[in-house]
This record gives C-alpha cells, structure tokens and sequence, in this order.
C-alpha cells in the first residue's frame, strides 16, 4: 500500500512571514532573573557550554526549560563496586 505524499506548500512571501513571526515568538526570551550559585557550579557549568559549543547562560536556560516541560532526562547512575 502506498503512502500519500503531502501536498506541497508554495512558499510565498506570506507564508514566510507567518513561518518567521512564529518561529520569532517560540524563542524568545523577555524575563530576566538574578540568582546565586556555588562558584563551583558556575565553573562547572561554563565548563560544559564550552565544551558543547554556546554561552553558559544559553545551557542554564535550556536546563530550565526542559525541567519545566518535563523533558529533562536523568542520566542512570553507575555505583562503583569499590
């Protein structure tokens, strides 16, 4: 059995538009918050966001929000037989 293609979308100039406005609002960012951390928890965090390619600040943010939409994953943790 076959499976039906889609139809195509023409990408005209307003569709574009509506495709940017919208990928504009899921993104943005228009809160601010001040909050303390252990300095060994920022190192640790800027560590990682360097490692990973993008500001700290980026990586603290995209932390929140998987937490918040409940799709943050817990790592499986490895007890030592020591």
């Amino acid at each position: 059995m076959e499976r039906q293609q889609p139809e195509e979308q023409q990408l005209t100039p307003g569709v574009i538009q509506t495709l940017r406005g919208a990928a504009r609002a899921t993104g943005q960012k228009d809160q601010r918050i001040n909050m303390r951390l252990s300095g060994g928890d920022l190192q640790a965090i800027r560590t990682r966001a360097l490692q990973e390619g993008f500001p700290y600040q980026t990586l603290i943010s995209s932390g929140l929000h998987k937490y918040v939409s409940g799709n943050l994953q817990e790592q499986p943790t490895i007890k030592s037989a020591f």
